[in-house]
């Protein structure tokens, strides 16, 4: 019993060290903390400015060249390259036709030209020869020897061999074409990537029969995108090429787009006209993708006054959006709620009023309650004391 309650007594004992110990870290932790002196920072004051009323608008994200590759030559497939979802570079190929056929065409058409060029020599030779007859017997023209009947004759069978040496270049052209032809459907028998980007669908396999024009597969450009949405035809007045407004992706992020287009096309059924935008900054953290949802906050009313703060000054945590205030020379966190973005500033509800001072960078890293050293927009300069919590609280 002696030996039980002097082990008792001792486990107390070391839980009390413990504890004392672990204090003990923690108050020279802050002490060392606050020993660092104030963060310095840049600040913004929360202003306000006229914005106009806005109506959100569901839209979509369309990728600028989308194309369903096709073959420019008939046969069947051979070989194919690629798979949904892979990447691809111009000219990168996709899908091989079968080439046995073409190897014998071409083969046949570069004989063919042989045969027609050893020709064409034969039609110049002639030619040149029925030149030479005719131009001696017309030198001979007022003599005993020349016979009128016989230079007539001369003149017909030079017209018959200039029309057969037109007949024998006329057959060269063809078979250079046929030539070209031939290599042509050989080169095009590799069907290559117009631009850039992902494969989004196969649409053919291999043993499959393709006419001229068949698809083969669906490439995105998915590094140049932009949104197109249906605009109300009662509002869509108000939307000028180069017009900024305010958007907000699926997943809430705030961002900027510009209006690039309004494409004169009415749908009777909603009277909406399509409108293009070019997509500016956003804070979504996804990668964006053609198809995804986003709203556009088409401007649908008169000016008004919002609150605001720049957008550096944003903090995003896990539920919801903060910044950092500047009060007695200390970091304070207040939460807020975002609107329109309006260029490089949010309009802001929540506990922030105009005047307040915002942390506009340097605010990645801060604590509630943090001193911090700053210049204010007037010039004076502010620092925070870097007391510790002890000695604050005296």
């Amino acid at each position: 019993m002696i030996v039980e309650g002097g082990c008792r007594w001792w486990n107390r004992f070391c839980r009390l060290a413990m504890i004392s110990a672990a204090l003990g870290a923690a108050l020279g932790a802050e002490g060392a903390n606050a020993q660092r002196g104030p963060a310095g920072v840049l600040v913004d004051p929360v202003t306000v400015i006229e914005v106009a009323e806005t109506q959100p608008i569901i839209a979509r994200l369309v990728a600028i060249e989308e194309s369903v590759v096709a073959t420019r030559i008939p046969g069947i497939v051979a070989e194919i390259f690629v798979r949904v979802g892979d990447r691809v570079e111009n000219g990168d190929p996709l899908v091989r036709i079968d080439t046995e056929l073409l190897e014998i065409e071409l083969d046949g058409a570069e004989a063919t030209l042989t045969q027609v060029r050893a020709g064409l020599k034969v039609a110049e030779a002639n030619e040149d020869l029925a030149e030479q007859v005719m131009e001696r017997t017309r030198q001979l023209e007022g003599s005993a020897a020349f016979s009128q009947g016989r230079a007539d004759d001369l003149v017909q069978e030079h017209a018959s061999k200039l029309a057969e040496l037109a007949r024998a270049e006329a057959a060269l052209a063809v078979a250079e074409a046929q030539v070209e032809t031939a290599r042509y459907r050989r080169k095009n028998a590799v069907i290559g990537a117009p631009f850039s980007g992902v494969v989004l669908a196969r649409e053919a396999s291999t043993g499959d029969y393709l006419t001229a024009g068949g698809a083969v597969a669906t490439v995105i450009d998915d590094t140049r995108l932009e949104i197109e949405a249906d605009v109300p035809t009662e509002i869509v007045a108000a939307l000028k090429p180069g017009d900024t407004v305010s958007t907000l992706m699926d997943d809430g992020a705030p961002g900027v787009a510009q209006v690039r287009a309004v494409v004169p096309s009415e749908s009777p059924a909603t009277r909406t006209r399509p409108v293009r935008f070019s997509i500016g900054e956003t804070q979504s953290s996804k990668p964006l993708a053609a198809g995804q949802s986003v709203t556009v906050l088409a401007p649908v009313g008169p000016l008004r006054e919002v609150v605001s703060v720049a957008k550096d000054a944003l903090v995003q945590q896990v539920n919801g959006w903060i910044v950092f205030v500047a009060v007695d020379g200390k970091a304070v966190p207040r939460r807020i709620s975002l609107g329109t973005a309006i260029d490089d500033r949010y309009e802001v509800s929540g506990e922030v009023s105009p005047g307040d001072l915002v942390v506009v960078r340097g605010n990645e890293r801060l604590r509630p309650g943090q001193p911090i050293a700053f210049e204010d927009p007037g010039g004076a300069v502010t620092t925070g004391s870097a007391v510790a919590p002890a000695e604050q609280t005296q």
